[in-house]
């Protein structure tokens, strides 16, 4: 902790980025636990691919390129839209040859680039055995790796998870991409050693079975009031457990390792929950134990992830320069609209790569100003930092609007552009005139407004456009009620109808807060009607006897269930409920209203029973013929074949049947676009918001709970916050390197399984940084010191 705060010093209150400190990564604990059994170097000849050139020295295989060409690859897209200046790679072919008795590799690489903005190696195999590498979506295979520049480094890959029966292919690529501030740049890699091992020491990789040698806990620590759990393998059921306080040195609860075998296998749980002391602790059962964890209010145990988070988003600042990272960016990525050019950097960068997203800008902006609200009077420090930042993000909401509904919404960039508009590595930005966008971000900033103090400047400019967007949302909605975004590139494609209505019911009752204008009430009222016909309210018979209501089907017809797969918007629903029932004066309407919410949290606490011990919520309910519904089907999922709907009934089975032709799956069906912790965290903020109107600290505790999951309470033992917690893997985060706070898409699934699936290979989507996920963690957080306040407050 200590050395954290001393970090958060030198970044000046992250002014620049926080230092990035390995020493906990899954990648370095993972080096220090090796046993190599065997070790068998990879020779022969390679052969170039792509551009730049390949110099042949030896077994050296020494790549070097220039930053930047001035045309793109003749089969890449000519409009730069997620282009880089092309690839520069080597590869080595095999007689499909059969490396499963290896279950790692390891090369030496020195960087020696110049101006690059993070040297990175993509590792690519390709196996044509029984199960093909890469998969139908390029997913599988692909692992990048961020190069120490000027330095020589060994790197190691685990390979356990890899099909590898007919390995035909190993390539070792990188894209030029472009240099800091368009400044003379090379790129000059040279790959030294290859080798294939077979490592004593191996890791988790899939399915919920945890090693015999971890245990699985909550790096972020434990409310004090809630429930605390260790997760071991079965073989230690009925083992005794310390719990000792880290600063004393004494044992302070002792208990026995329980079996626990309901859902997802046979575990050995720890239980401590009764044990309500603040302190800093860790668990011991024989030689085996936790690192320190804390027992704690919430604030205190997830302060670092806090400044963590806000480090992360700052580092993917657009348009603005991140020492370290990168200077002034994408100033040549512009809009034309009416004969005007609009330059389109500022908010964030997207994830992993550098595209930009409106909506998902206006989202983390809000989530940043939600969080500043609720630590004003505790933590001042953090509470000016956080409005800096949002106001960064408030400039590009504006900075995008055009008037009478128009916005510039996003833009496909993977690239660093020389910022001088004329010149080929220019890039459009997409401009659409979208009611739902504009009722979601309308809303944002109603909420913004409410968030900022009375006194702040901002609630009147912010407070100047409330209506005005509202109006032109409504006008362009109401030519055509409920049609979707034009192109399935912007973050909203997915929208269903109910999304739709809880957006909008959202959005009208906080400008009634604000405005106190009735046309505002009587909207939501007859909205709200509407949203609860999308309900399950009179409820399926499943198999053990009981009624499941309260789940969101996409609309009014209940054909299909509201599924949430990458993009995850659940808590609007939440959202819509919670405002609605401030300003609803119809009785019958409230006591409709109140049964909603109160279903609807039964749902989310129903899905918890099928991931136990674990925390993570399932992801939902699926009815067996949904995929029938092209409609709905075609807007869910993207970037799909035929096939897709031979595996969506594959995928079904694998999860657990309830009823007579309905399933829960723990995770999505989902195909190219995997990784859930934007479905899990968005829950979460429903649970925390439900919990609070109906008093439900189980609901809260489901709230709390997912945060646990994404740190370290999984089968892996892994943080997927880097530099939070312990273990946390080195991500897809190619275009700006490994920045403290990042988080990945999630965990996915292999192929059609029902189970986690977790590889150290980074690729894209699942290990993908996200700069959304941050906005989401600030307003789960938000929401979960709202209710700690809320506690001190009557208790």
């Amino acid at each position: 902790m200590k050395k954290f705060y001393q970090d958060l010093l030198a970044s000046h209150n992250l002014h620049k980025p926080l230092a990035v400190n390995k020493e906990e990564s899954f990648e370095s604990e993972s080096l220090k636990k090796e046993k190599i059994l065997q070790q068998v170097p990879i020779l022969g000849e390679w052969e170039q691919v792509g551009r730049g050139n390949f110099v042949k020295d030896g077994s050296l295989i020494h790549l070097k390129s220039p930053a930047r060409f001035e045309t793109y690859p003749a089969d890449w897209p000519q409009d730069g839209d997620y282009t880089s200046f092309g690839m520069i790679g080597a590869k080595r072919t095999f007689l499909n040859e059969n490396w499963e008795t290896f279950n790692q590799l390891k090369l030496v690489v020195t960087s020696h680039c110049k101006n690059i903005i993070n040297p990175a190696i993509t590792v690519s195999f390709t196996n044509d055995g029984k199960i093909k590498v890469p998969d139908k979506y390029d997913r599988e295979g692909h692992h990048v790796i961020n190069l120490e520049n000027k330095q020589t480094r060994e790197y190691r890959l685990n390979i356990s998870n890899l099909s590898r029966d007919a390995i035909s292919k190993l390539e070792i690529t990188f894209n030029a991409n472009g240099s800091y501030m368009d400044l003379p740049a090379d790129w000059d890699i040279v790959v030294e050693k290859i080798f294939l091992e077979t490592n004593q020491e191996n890791s988790n990789v899939k399915g919920w079975q945890i090693l015999k040698n971890d245990l699985s806990y909550s790096h972020i620590g434990y409310p004090k009031e809630s429930t605390k759990t260790v997760i071991a393998h079965s073989e230690l059921v009925g083992e005794k457990f310390l719990l000792i306080d880290e600063k004393k040195s004494e044992v302070i609860y002792k208990g026995h390792f329980q079996k626990f075998d309901k859902t997802v296998g046979t575990y050995a749980v720890a239980d401590f929950s009764d044990y309500k002391i603040k302190g800093q602790y860790f668990l011991q059962v024989g030689d085996l134990k936790t690192k320190i964890f804390k027992i704690d209010d919430y604030e205190n145990l997830i302060k670092t992830s806090l400044w963590k988070s806000l480090n992360f988003v700052f580092c993917e600042r657009c348009g603005c320069p991140v020492s370290g990272i990168h200077g002034t960016c994408h100033q040549d990525i512009f809009a034309e609209f009416n004969d005007r050019k609009i330059i389109f950097n500022g908010g964030w960068h997207d994830a992993g790569d550098l595209s930009q997203q409106l909506v998902q800008s206006a989202e983390v902006t809000l989530g940043i100003f939600e969080l500043a609200a609720k630590v004003k009077n505790s933590d001042p420090v953090l509470h000016a930092r956080l409005l800096e930042e949002g106001e960064w993000g408030l400039d590009f909401i504006f900075k995008t609007r055009l008037g009478n509904g128009y916005r510039v919404t996003s833009a496909g960039v993977s690239r660093w552009t020389d910022n001088q508009i004329g010149s080929m590595d220019d890039a459009r930005a997409r401009v659409h005139n979208s009611p739902y966008d504009n009722f979601l971000i309308t809303g944002i900033l109603a909420k913004i407004y409410l968030a900022l103090s009375a006194e702040a400047d901002l609630r009147e400019k912010i407070a100047s456009i409330l209506e005005i967007d509202y109006e032109d949302a409504l006008t362009e909605f109401e030519k055509d009620p409920f049609k979707h975004e034009p192109i399935s590139w912007e973050h909203t494609y997915s929208t269903s109808k109910s999304t739709y209505l809880a957006t909008m019911i959202w959005t009208a009752a906080l400008l009634y807060q604000i405005t106190d204008k009735v046309d505002y009430q009587l909207f939501v009222e007859q909205k709200l009607v509407e949203l609860l016909d999308c309900q399950e309210n009179e409820g399926i018979s499943l198999f053990d006897g009981s009624l499941l209501k309260g789940m969101f089907y996409r609309d009014e017809e209940k054909k299909v269930f509201q599924h949430f797969n990458h993009q995850a918007r659940e808590h609007l629903y939440a959202y819509a409920l919670a405002e609605a029932q401030k300003i609803v004066t119809d009785k019958s309407l409230s006591v409709k209203l109140l049964a909603a919410i109160s279903n609807y949290g039964d749902y989310l606490k129903y899905l918890m029973n099928f991931t136990a011990p674990y925390p993570m919520i399932a992801s939902g309910i699926y009815e067996k013929n949904e995929w029938q519904d092209k409609e709905s089907f075609d807007k869910q999922h993207l970037l799909v074949g035929p096939e897709a709907k031979i595996e969506f009934q594959e995928q079904l089975v694998a999860g657990e049947q309830i009823a007579e032709n309905y399933y829960i799956k723990r995770f999505p069906v989902w195909f190219s676009f995997r990784g859930n912790n934007a479905i899990v965290l968005s829950m979460a903020e429903s649970a925390a918001i439900l919990g609070k109107i109906l008093a439900d600290k189980s609901l809260t505790e489901i709230a709390y709970q997912q945060m646990e999951w994404l740190i370290g309470k999984n089968p892996f033992g892994q943080s997927m916050m880097f530099g939070e917690g312990h273990q946390f893997p080195e991500m897809y985060t190619v275009s700006s390197g490994e920045i403290v706070g990042e988080m990945p898409v999630g965990v996915q699934t292999f192929e059609n399984e029902d189970a986690p699936y977790w590889p150290q290979f980074n690729n894209a989507t699942y290990k993908e940084v996200w700069v959304g996920l941050a906005g989401k963690w600030f307003a789960l957080v938000s929401k979960l010191l709202e209710e700690e306040e809320y506690e001190k407050v009557i208790g």
